[in-house]
């Protein structure tokens, strides 16, 4: 048996004792193994991918197929053949480089249903080019438009109908918290006095107006300007909006703010735009920038004036036409400083911006007081200009008492607090600029040396001892009416001591006007309250029926009560006898004012508003919106009676006379001497 299996593997067989005689003489040479690996390695590695239609040589590493490619095919086409056919559906990828094109090829396969023939397979591309005798990659083209299409149909069944815009403002709210976010992922708020803005440039829109909005720095203006535009423009895409900014470049920025909206906000795309979103795809020599855009959801053909373009101050305008035109901060400190300045401003405005001006466009300025003769103080003494003049802190408590709760009064409560306004007014008078302060942000203009009455002339002569209705004894009452018959009525009671000549403050009325009955009422309610009996009351116009009043006058007879008239003209700027002259007493502090409880806290500050902005108010054709001088005027009228009776006091006075010269003694002469 020995014998067969050498002769049957004699290789083996020799093997066995090669490894023997190696073993004991000790020779390390290579194994069999080795020396057929060595020769397996010398041997050419040089295959072709397995792949069905594939002739490509394997790369170094590979085993079977040439690249994943051709791994993912083989795979799919094995997956494909166990699966029934109807249950594959392998939707078309299309390459993202490959250009979008709807012509007349795109047409004539929509009608033909070749899309369909393709995506289901029945026709292949270089079919359906044969048919149209076009070439492959025209069908290519189609195809990828028809593709983005469908995609786009199927996100707008998805998302819905959009809401239909209105024009009101919780519409324009409604818009906004849908589509906006600020930079932090937030929603915009839009507060109460941003709602009054809307409401009234919706207002300016609709019946061709003039509009003013004067509002503090940092108040979220641009923002909402911005987003305006785009909702008016998703309202009604044929609308036509020119704005003008300070300078070129700033009003690009924001005409840019409203283009990146319209170009990559993907909600406003899919529920308002077109296939292709706001951009037109064909904008046959129409431009898509910054300076000027017209958007491709326009519904009427042939306009010529872009969809909102950017306009700089001192810009040409010419042969643009406009529904709507907005001009944002187109006043800066730098620019009214000169009065040359200035007066450019005013020719640009009235010969090249307001020309632009139809009897349908709405015209609004939105700003902040820059100077006392800038473009905005022209506005507003201009009677065909509404205004809305806003302050970032109101006027009814004083700006610097920390003492006071200032959140409520301030314009943004939520976001604009009382410390980040005294920072501003810090800095601002670090290099002397009080001024401008209260100009930007208190929409304050007044000239230097023309505020009658300053806030530290009237806190000097603040009373924290005291409250409304505290009467000092030895006093004399006296108390003047500025009576109205619809708006405001006003009454100041004083009470003033002859001899020191002071005067305090004793109570404070102003509320809506009745006519004769509510000074009436007033008149009682005093008396029953003070023992009022004396009252000087206004007889311009309406204000003379009450001193004729029969009832008043019987009243009056019945009681006791002095009433005096007073007539009004230019003489309340007189300054012996006006309104002016009680500024002596002021900066003397000959007046006490109350200031201890609330009540009289909230009282009197309206009456030292209504004090610091008498002379802003007073100025000719002045009108500027929540400013009334009712209070300064019901204080001034008592003071020319008080004025009266210590020169009477004076007069009556008895005084010792001691003579410098006592030689002089009566004539004797009874005859003349001619």
């Amino acid at each position: 048996m020995t014998k067969a299996v050498l002769l049957v593997q004699p290789q083996l067989f020799c093997i066995i004792i090669w490894c023997l005689y190696r073993q004991e003489h000790h020779i390390t040479y290579p194994t069999y193994a080795t020396l057929y690996h060595r020769d397996m390695s010398n041997k050419e590695k040089i295959t072709i991918c397995t792949a069905d239609n594939c002739l490509i040589p394997l790369p170094e590493g590979r085993k079977k197929y040439c690249s994943d490619r051709c791994s993912k095919r083989t795979r799919q086409r094995a997956w494909r053949a166990s699966k029934p056919t109807a249950e594959i559906q392998n939707p078309k990828q299309v390459d993202e480089n490959v250009q979008k094109r709807r012509g007349d090829y795109y047409a004539i396969m929509k009608q033909k249903n070749f899309f369909h023939d393709i995506m289901s397979g029945t026709k292949t591309k270089k079919e359906i080019a044969n048919i149209l005798s076009c070439s492959p990659s025209t069908v290519s083209r189609a195809v990828a438009a028809y593709l983005e299409d469908v995609e786009k149909e199927a996100l707008h069944e998805k998302r819905g109908d959009p809401f239909e815009l209105q024009a009101d403002v919780e519409s324009f709210v409604k818009f906004r918290d849908e589509y906006f976010l600020t930079e932090r992922g937030e929603n915009y708020e839009t507060p109460d006095f941003q709602k009054k803005w809307i409401a009234a440039i919706l207002d300016s829109i609709k019946f061709g107006k003039r509009l003013m909005i004067l509002s503090p720095p940092r108040h979220g203006k641009t923002d909402l300007l911005t987003h305006f535009c785009i909702y008016m423009i998703c309202k009604n895409p044929n609308i036509r909006v020119m704005w003008c900014g300070g300078n070129e470049d700033i009003a690009r920025n924001s005409v840019g703010a409203v283009l990146d909206h319209l170009e990559n906000n993907e909600g406003l795309i899919q529920d308002y735009g077109d296939y292709d979103g706001f951009r037109p795809s064909n904008r046959g020599g129409k431009s898509w920038s910054s300076s000027q855009f017209t958007v491709a959801t326009r519904t009427v053909s042939g306009i010529k004036s872009p969809t909102l373009v950017a306009i700089g101050k001192g810009g040409k305008i010419l042969s643009r036409d406009a529904d709507l035109i907005i001009a944002d901060d187109i006043e800066d400190h730098g620019t009214t400083v000169q009065p040359s300045a200035r007066e450019n401003t005013r020719n640009w405005w009235t010969t090249t911006l307001q020309s632009r001006k139809e009897e349908h466009t709405g015209m609004v300025v939105i700003g902040s007081r820059q100077h006392p003769d800038d473009l905005y103080h022209h506005l507003l003494e201009n009677k065909a200009w509404e205004s809305i003049v806003d302050r970032a802190h109101d006027l009814e408590i004083p700006l610097e008492d920390e003492s006071l709760d200032h959140q409520p009064h301030m314009l943004w409560q939520s976001r604009r607090s009382h410390k980040w306004l005294l920072e501003q007014l810090a800095a601002a008078e670090t290099v002397g600029g009080r001024n401008i302060f209260e100009m930007v942000y208190l929409n304050k203009a007044v000239p230097d040396g023309m505020a009658l009455f300053t806030a530290e002339m009237i806190d000097q002569c603040i009373d924290k001892s005291r409250k409304l209705g505290d009467i000092p004894p030895g006093t004399t009452l006296i108390a003047g009416l500025d009576p109205a018959s619809t708006g405001y009525q006003a009454a100041v009671l004083w009470a003033y001591n002859i001899k020191t000549q002071q005067v305090w403050l004793v109570d404070i009325k102003n509320d809506q006007g009745g006519g004769v009955q509510k000074a009436h009422k007033l008149m009682k309610e005093w008396y029953d309250k003070y023992w009022l009996a004396h009252w000087v009351i206004e007889e311009n116009g309406f204000q003379r029926a009450i001193g004729q009043d029969r009832d008043i006058k019987q009243w009056a007879a019945n009681h006791g009560v002095r009433i005096e008239g007073h007539q009004t003209y230019k003489n309340k700027w007189d300054p012996t006898f006006g309104v002016t002259s009680m500024v002596g007493m002021y900066e003397q502090e000959k007046v006490n004012i109350p200031y201890s409880d609330a009540n009289t806290q909230r009282k009197v500050n309206i009456f030292r508003q209504q004090l610091i902005y008498f002379s802003q108010a007073g100025a000719s054709n002045s009108r500027n919106v929540g400013t009334k001088t009712d209070l300064v005027m019901a204080s001034w009228f008592p003071m020319k009676r008080i004025r009266t009776n210590v020169k009477m006091m004076l007069a009556e006075a008895e005084a010792d006379y001691n003579p410098s010269y006592s030689y002089y003694k009566q004539s004797e002469y009874n005859e003349v001497f001619w």
